[in-house]
């Protein structure tokens, strides 16, 4: 009997480290540490962040969405609420980031030496396909619009603790607007 219950006790402590008994259980998983590098086509790279990041609630390392399609269901990012290093979002096809529930990018690793979010060249200059809208509804944060006079071309910088962290680069011509929705 006494045997039993040591199985019992050690199974409760194994849900625990599981996570299937807490209420506020956390989903980690592993980032990436690609940059611009990618290898395979568009469906390709769908697939990988699709199994990395599915139903993850904490990046441990760099978020890194690089040549994604414009047909990309993305909605699997929604469950993403930190990211230990940077989120770059660079060289894709699709409308929409949804990351709503988004709250801290750390930057313990950055971008260029100097990015916690870096967003870059998010269109196709062949058709209409661009990046037009990021949620990042819970991030907080202040930012700094740098009129394009002052910079080679438009770009926005978030001041996380007055120290600049997220570029914002994109072709913002005619209806191919960027809006940040924070």
């Amino acid at each position: 009997m006494r045997a039993n219950g040591a199985l019992q006790v050690l199974g409760f402590f194994l849900s625990l480290a599981r996570g299937s008994e807490v209420g506020n259980s956390q989903a980690v998983c592993p980032g990436t540490l690609n940059g611009l590098s990618v290898t395979g086509d568009a469906e390709n790279q769908y697939q990988t962040l699709h199994k990395l990041y599915e139903r993850c609630e904490v990046v441990m390392g760099n978020l890194e969405i690089v040549l994604t399609g414009h047909n990309a269901d993305l909605s699997f990012l929604q469950w993403i609420r930190e990211v230990t290093g940077y989120v770059l979002v660079a060289m894709n096809e699709f409308s929409t980031l949804p990351l709503p529930n988004l709250r801290v990018v750390r930057g313990t690793q950055v971008y260029d030496g100097k990015f916690a979010i870096f967003v870059m060249l998010n269109y196709n200059t062949n058709s209409s396909h661009a990046l037009r809208q990021l949620r990042f509804t819970q991030l907080t944060g202040q930012f700094l619009m740098i009129p394009s006079s002052l910079a080679p071309q438009p770009t926005d910088r978030c001041l996380l603790d007055g120290n600049p962290r997220l570029l914002l680069s994109a072709p913002f011509m005619g209806p191919t607007m960027l809006n940040i929705v924070v």
